[in-house]
């Protein structure tokens, strides 16, 4: 893969004095959630405001505590959900933002996935501009709690205009804009699985290609490279996603 993009949410400030103003502060010094274009410098447009954390998202759901140790030190990225008393929004979802523009490949480190359900779905747009699905790729879950994995999917071709990922089970805590209430424990017994998200990284976007004609995509999706990684305490290296 030449050429890369990667997001670790380490430059993050959790004090409310961010670069991006529109940061919001839930517990200052901890944990904030980031406005959709805070990464547009590095391509990504997020669907949601989404919640970026330094002490692995204790500060808002004190029973996972030291659940989520982060990959890269130290920040780790999730999603929340906004109503209260729900915690349900389970997925992340990012767009490339340059018109016109895809990626071959994308990855991400997820932390803790315990139980099978975590994904990435892929998605490109064909000749006509309709979105396609590209795939829903299942994160492997780890032997033991805090474990790091990572998964990541290259393809020939410029062809992924979006991604979206689910985390986990449940959302961490919800935020109103004012208060949060934190989800509690997990219970791995009855189905519950939390989990977070540290680095994203990506092949240099470059002019979109179309998704091909059916019979040929089936080809190509049957010749891309896959990689379901447990991604241990060193970096992973990136640029053979």
């Amino acid at each position: 893969m030449s050429g890369r993009r990667e997001i670790s949410w380490d430059g993050v400030r959790l004090d409310g004095t961010d670069v991006n103003p529109n940061t919001q502060v839930v517990d200052s010094g901890h944990t904030v959630i980031i406005p959709v274009d805070r990464f547009r410098g590095q391509g990504a447009l997020f669907e949601d405001p989404y919640a970026v954390s330094g002490d692995g998202f204790a500060s808002v759901n004190p029973a996972t505590a030291g659940q989520f140790p982060a990959f890269s030190p130290n920040n780790t990225f999730v999603m929340q959900d906004d109503t209260p008393y729900q915690f349900d929004d389970r997925f992340i979802a990012q767009s490339f933002t340059i018109p016109g523009t895809a990626t071959r490949g994308f990855g991400a480190i997820f932390v803790d996935v315990e139980k099978a359900g975590s994904s990435i779905e892929y998605f490109g747009h064909d000749s006509s501009g309709h979105e396609v699905s590209l795939g829903t790729f299942n994160v492997p879950t780890g032997a033991m709690s805090g474990e790091p994995q990572f998964l990541g999917v290259l393809f020939d071709q410029p062809v992924v205009t979006d991604v979206k990922l689910a985390v986990g089970t449940n959302t961490l805590f919800n935020f109103d804009g004012t208060n949060f209430q934190s989800f509690g424990p997990e219970n791995l017994a009855e189905g519950t699985d939390l989990a977070v998200t540290d680095d994203f990284v990506y092949a240099e976007p470059t002019m979109a290609a179309a998704i091909p004609e059916p019979e040929t995509y089936a080809l190509m999706l049957a010749g891309l490279s896959l990689l379901g990684l447990i991604a241990y305490r060193k970096k992973p290296a990136f640029n053979q996603l």
